[in-house]
């Protein structure tokens, strides 16, 4: 206890003793005397609640002198005249200890009680940061008022309830993730295997039909089926990339390697990779300027996207490129008319691409029926 606290527990102490003597004097005329020194035991839990035992101890006996030395006779001195005073005196200073001692119990109790109440408010509001991703810078600040006074156990209770929601934090992270992993795999295997068993059914077909010996088939036949099982095959090698583009994503293991790539030589790479490009138009606005990007990576995103049109649209596919402020907008423009393009492995694969090079895609429903694909990439 500092200074200045002891000095407020003496005169309270003190005053309290001097209010109590004050009320016995009033109060003279119309209660026995003896019976008036109960009035102390008040002081004393006063002092109890306010400023702890030991000064309410040090009331208690101070209660006891002054009942005595000013009301029993013979007043004046700290004798008695009648012996059976001294068993009454030395009974209420045990009383008012005992009753001191619960007193100060119950006011500890009470200031515990308090201190998990407030501290329980601050794992609260730890866990509700947590759970929202937030720092626990303020709350650690919060924890540092609190706890100022608290004991040291306190403040190991609260630091071991906050290393136990950072890992509760970290786990259900991680859960969050395997679960979005999962999902991913899930809709990834369901879209695969649809992709897949189409063109090897086609193969098998074509392949069938050229060893049949009940059909009878003339060169341009041949070709066409030679030809369908190119195309498909073709097809097969790009769902093959797809996948270990995928893999390569979700392993972290495709780092970007940026140079500046004119955006026409990007589009046009792109467009020799895919299927019917003569369904394809394309507009290049004047003096774009070259795009910081990985032009593999990017020419990925952008044969994503065209295959993407090209598949959900009958009607030509148009390919404009403009620059919007200090960003090039590549779109890809469809009518629709062949299905309702979803959200397969090839547009997991182009966002993904694309964030990695610090642009972004965004689809978009057009007036008349299509869909606006909108690649922005950093010059």
């Amino acid at each position: 206890m500092n200074a200045r606290r002891l000095s407020a527990a003496i005169v309270g102490s003190a005053a309290a003793v001097a209010v109590t003597t004050g009320l016995v004097y009033a109060l003279r005329p119309i209660a026995p005397t003896l019976s008036l020194g109960v009035l102390y035991t008040l002081a004393v839990l006063a002092t109890a609640i306010v400023f702890g035992l030991g000064f309410a101890i040090a009331t208690a006996i101070a209660s006891m002198l002054a009942f005595n030395f000013l009301f029993l006779a013979p007043v004046g001195t700290l004798t008695l005249a009648d012996g059976r005073n001294w068993t009454a005196l030395v009974v209420y200073v045990i009383a008012a200890i005992v009753a001191s001692e619960l007193a100060t119990r119950a006011r500890r109790r009470a200031r515990e009680a308090e201190q998990r109440e407030r501290e329980a408010a601050l794992l609260a509001d730890a866990a509700a940061m947590l759970l929202r991703g937030e720092p626990l810078h303020d709350i650690l600040v919060r924890a540092d008022e609190v706890l100022r006074d608290g004991d040291p156990v306190a403040r190991c209770r609260f630091e071991s309830a906050v290393e136990s929601l950072r890992e509760l934090a970290v786990e259900r992270e991680r859960l969050d993730t395997v679960q979005r992993s999962d999902a991913i795999k899930t809709a990834v295997l369901q879209s695969v295997s649809h992709d897949f068993r189409t063109p090897l059914a086609t193969i098998s077909a074509a392949v069938d039909g050229l060893l049949s010996a009940e059909l009878t088939l003339d060169d341009r036949d041949r070709a066409e089926l030679l030809d369908s099982i190119r195309l498909e095959v073709t097809r097969l090698i790009r769902l093959v990339e797809n996948l270990l583009d995928l893999s390569r994503l979700q392993a972290g293991a495709a780092a970007p390697h940026p140079a500046l790539w004119p955006v026409e030589e990007l589009i046009a790479r792109a467009v020799a990779e895919v299927r019917e490009p003569e369904r394809i138009r394309v507009r290049i606005g004047g003096d774009l300027p070259p795009a910081s990007v990985d032009d593999v990576q990017i020419q990925r995103v952008l044969v994503n996207l065209i295959e993407n049109a090209l598949k959900f649209s009958r009607a030509t596919v148009e390919i404009i490129a403009r620059l919007d402020a200090r960003t090039v907008v590549i779109e890809v423009l469809d009518r629709g008319g062949a299905g309702a393009p979803g959200a397969g492995i090839g547009l997991s694969i182009a966002r993904g691409f694309a964030g990695l090079n610090h642009g972004a895609i965004v689809l978009e429903s057009r007036a008349g029926g299509g869909t606006a694909a909108r690649l922005d990439l950093p010059v």
